[in-house]
């Protein structure tokens, strides 16, 4: 009856020595500082040695002043939310993950002996024993340019890379943001409440519906919510030196190209307008024809001008 007893005895110490000697020292370091540990160079060589039975990202990083990288700036907060979800959160066995930055200041022989020039550098170190291990021993370059400075996006790169199924972000509320939400919402609701009576007026005009209508379908035709989505140059110098105002080809545009062809757009459905609503109840003959001749002569000229601009967008098009 002892043996399964003395058994289980034998185990658990052979599991415990199994255990690399970082793992333990690293694990309380990491629940000590919130999550997140700050390396020093022969920290990062001792947490990146071999046997590792844990995985590890490892920020390199240039926070000083001196240094002025705004990158760096954007992602320590970033990151040490990240970490810090990390050190409470319940994981599965063989999930043993670390997160750890290296500063300049402290770790400059580290800069110096993988040649770096920029920061930050994002590298994954995964486990050389265990569930997880892989055969690369040298650390997984992550490019930022894919992953962005967000921890969420951070922790759906580890997550899939690193094989880490229990970390999952869930951004914290912003209490003062949600303060100053709700501030604003009671303030409108109630300046709304004590301008209702001119309110209605305005609301209820037909003509100010139309016109907010047809200045929203211009925007939206022209090209306006692209744009705002990519942020294009509002003008552009050409290879001559003269400013360009139409970008070509039809998967980018130009600022200026927005306000043009709405322009163009607004002219010609004016004078579609004006040709048949307005000029039909002109009671004399000779306005009425010589209105007919303005309005169609605008209306051709500018459905011209667009085609010509269609025309400069792609120029193999006819």
């Amino acid at each position: 009856m002892l043996f399964p007893s003395l058994l289980v005895a034998g185990v658990l110490p052979a599991l415990a020595l199994g255990a690399t000697p970082q793992l333990a020292k690293y694990r309380a370091l990491a629940k000590k500082n919130g999550g997140l540990l700050s390396l020093d160079a022969a920290q990062y060589d001792e947490l990146t040695s071999t046997p590792r039975d844990y995985s590890v990202s490892i920020v390199l990083t240039a926070l000083g002043a001196q240094y002025k990288c705004q990158p760096c700036q954007l992602l320590q907060p970033e990151y040490q939310l990240l970490a810090k979800q990390w050190n409470s959160a319940p994981k599965q066995d063989g999930e043993d993950h670390f997160f750890a930055y290296l500063d300049f200041a402290k770790g400059a022989p580290i800069f110096q002996r993988l040649g770096l020039q920029t920061a930050p550098t994002f590298q994954l170190w995964m486990p050389t024993e265990g569930p997880r291990a892989k055969d690369k021993v040298g650390p997984e370059s992550v490019d930022f340019g894919r992953t962005g400075f967000r921890a969420d996006s951070i922790s759906s790169y580890l997550r899939a890379n690193a094989e880490l199924d229990s970390l999952v972000f869930t951004r914290p509320v912003d209490k003062s943001k949600l303060i100053k939400t709700g501030a604003i919402l009671g303030g409108s609701v109630l300046g709304a409440i004590k301008a209702w009576p001119i309110l209605r007026i305005v609301l209820t005009r037909s003509y100010l519906w139309s016109t907010m209508t047809c200045i929203v379908i211009l925007l939206m035709t022209s090209g306006y919510m692209w744009n705002q989505i990519r942020h294009p140059l509002y003008v552009q110098a050409g290879r001559d030196g003269q400013v360009n105002y139409i970008a070509g080809g039809y998967q980018t545009q130009l600022g200026a190209e927005t306000h043009i062809v709405a322009a163009m757009y607004g002219i010609l459905g004016f004078s579609a307008y004006t040709l048949a609503y307005i000029i039909p109840k002109l009671g004399d003959p000779v306005r009425q024809r010589l209105g007919v001749y303005v309005w169609t002569g605008v209306f051709v000229v500018m459905a011209g001008v667009l085609m010509n601009v269609f025309q400069m967008k792609q120029p193999g098009s006819q």
